[in-house]
């Protein structure tokens, strides 16, 4: 609201001087690291807007709309002003950019954001009670409303309630412009322009984006006839005077293609970005520890390790083989696909880096796909306490067992602590690291007496090993090579792989015991598509496969399409996307 907007802005305005938004919308959404997030609200309705009559909701995990974090406007917006609420932890730039600071900025990628005029919803960002797990795709990029920056299009006119329509599935019939996390060149200004004509199609690419093992002829397209392609390979945005497409691009190294296509009578496509990776392939995790950690060169473990915790602060994960553990730091979401304990994933890919401790930390680049296998057994060493404290590199980040040790304090378990566990051969610091994990949660009673536990062996500043547990089910588990999951089943919607699909997904849930489970899935209009009715087979993760079809086997078309899982009072809602 106290910004000065641009001249292209105003140009922008010129242009479309008799064309007017129909009430107030969300402009930019801004998800970006750590506290980096603000809501730019505008304004191009014709005339000054009284704040009071608007308010802006946060829904979190599929929740309601929050009453603490929701916010009612004040003040008044000029014409062609934008307002911008911010995180108050933002960045400096951010909170010079910012009108307002508010907990309803108090969101992650899966949450849900209203703006009201009155008690009337004008528009959104997500879905209303649906949880989609990590976050919503946009414009076709997987996850794009975490760790994103999504701008409205200039020629959007007004807000709305409907986020399979606002959201889109490509970049053309999308009213969002996807832009990488922390960008917020735009932020505190919204070009707006009605006018603005028809574009010619965004290019595409052959093959798609990814890591690759050798060289590619990368193929750009646009569906517009008579179209040219200008294109970049130096991260640079394309212009009219760009390398022209004549041919395909021979791609041997990690490279960057930005492509836009021009058409006669249309205006430029909108830039498409596809990013090309050649990773340094390295078999096990023994030998990706070997690596250099510069946080710079991406590598890619060829064979299968397994998952052997996750937990939610910043999407950790714990991998390990038969050779060693690392950890997994996925604070930008990288990972998509949903794993639980003791899966197997193969060609897990990113970056080495040493974190302040110590603690060397694989920084994923990419999503490498569903689980390729389940329930893993993985042999896990049985050490004493002196043995990991005079090897702790050698056992960084893995699941060991200690047998007959004691915990010296007494009490119950809180988090963020640190104990002490002691075997016959010395001391280790053990600490709840985890907040989210169950003896925390519940703060259950420290264990008394020599027992054989489970840890996860970390380091702490100073070159110090310290230890934690996945469970209360890691404390004195019943059977000494007992490599299972160690936490209790709950019936549960886990998710579906591939998605997007086409034309068979896999849908993966649990159970507690054998029980009846119905699985149905709806169109974005809510109608009934297809319906499962099963019978679990005992506890554990189950799976039923969808091949794109109708309860009448007729094939469905492409679009959004939401899985429920019913099982006793358990209820969740889950997304997909059918891309023919």
């Amino acid at each position: 609201m106290k910004k000065t907007l641009t001249l292209i802005l105003m140009l922008g305005f010129a242009l479309s001087m008799f064309a007017q938004a129909s009430d107030l919308f969300i402009s930019e959404y801004v998800e970006g690291s750590s506290n980096n997030k603000a809501i730019e609200i505008f304004n191009g309705t014709g005339a000054a807007v009284d704040l009071s009559q608007y308010s802006l909701k946060l829904g979190s995990n599929g929740g309601e709309w929050s009453a603490t974090n929701s916010i009612t406007l004040s003040g008044t917006l000029a014409n062609n002003d934008v307002y911008v609420i911010a995180n108050a932890s933002a960045n400096a730039t951010i909170l010079g950019l910012s009108d307002l600071t508010s907990t309803v900025t108090y969101y992650n990628g899966d949450d849900c954001l209203g703006l009201f005029h009155g008690t009337t919803m004008i528009d959104i960002i997500g879905v209303y009670q649906v949880d989609p797990g990590t976050a919503w795709d946009v414009a076709g990029v997987v996850g794009a409303t975490l760790n994103h920056t999504l701008i409205r299009k200039p020629q959007i006119t007004s807000g709305t309630t409907n986020w399979a329509t606002s959201a889109g599935t490509t970049i053309d019939d999308s009213q969002w412009i996807v832009q990488p996390i922390d960008y917020i060149t735009d932020l505190g200004m919204h070009y707006f322009n009605p006018n603005a004509g028809q574009s010619a199609a965004t290019p595409t690419f052959t093959p798609p984006a990814g890591a690759y093992a050798t060289a590619q002829n990368v193929v750009l397209a646009s569906t517009t006839p008579g179209s040219t392609i200008r294109y970049t390979l130096n991260g640079s945005n394309p212009t009219s005077t760009s390398t022209l497409y004549t041919a395909p691009i021979n791609v041997t190294a990690n490279t960057t293609i930005k492509a836009v296509a021009f058409a006669a009578g249309l205006d430029p496509s909108y830039i498409a970005t596809a990013e090309y990776v050649f990773p340094v392939m390295v078999p096990n995790i023994a030998t990706l520890r070997a690596q250099n950690a510069d946080n710079s060169t991406i590598y890619m473990v060829t064979n299968q390790v397994v998952m052997t915790f996750q937990q939610n602060w910043r999407h950790q994960k714990y991998f390990q083989d038969t050779t060693a553990g690392i950890l997994v730091d996925d604070y930008s979401s990288a990972i998509l696909s949903i794993y639980a304990p003791m899966d197997g994933v193969t060609g897990i890919i990113g970056k080495l880096s040493r974190y302040s401790t110590g603690m060397l930390q694989f920084i994923p680049v990419a999503d490498p796909g569903a689980a390729t296998a389940h329930n893993v057994p993985l042999v896990i060493p049985t050490l004493t306490v002196s043995q990991i404290n005079a090897n702790l590199e050698m056992y960084q980040s893995m699941l060991v067992r200690v047998n007959a040790a004691h915990f010296n304090e007494t009490g119950a378990f809180a988090g963020l602590t640190g104990y002490t566990v002691t075997d016959a051969t010395g001391t280790i610091a053990f600490r709840t690291s985890y907040t989210d994990v169950d003896y925390v949660v519940n703060t259950s009673p420290i264990p008394t007496g020599n027992i054989p536990m489970k840890v996860i062996v970390n380091q702490f500043t100073g070159n110090i090993a310290q230890v934690t547990a996945r469970s209360l089910a890691d404390f004195n588990p019943p059977v000494p090579n007992d490599d299972n999951i160690n936490t209790p089943f709950v019936a549960g919607l886990i998710g579906n792989y591939p998605n997007p699909f086409n034309p068979t997904t896999t849908i993966q849930f649990s159970t507690a015991k054998s029980e009846p489970v119905q699985i149905n899935i709806y169109n974005q209009k809510g109608q009934l598509v297809k319906g499962f009715d099963l019978i679990s087979n005992g506890k554990g993760i189950h799976e039923v496969v969808w091949n794109g079809q109708d309860n009448s086997g007729k094939e469905v078309s492409s679009g959004i399409y939401y899985y429920r899982m019913k099982s006793g009072k358990y209820t969740n809602t889950k997304k997909m996307i059918l891309m023919k």
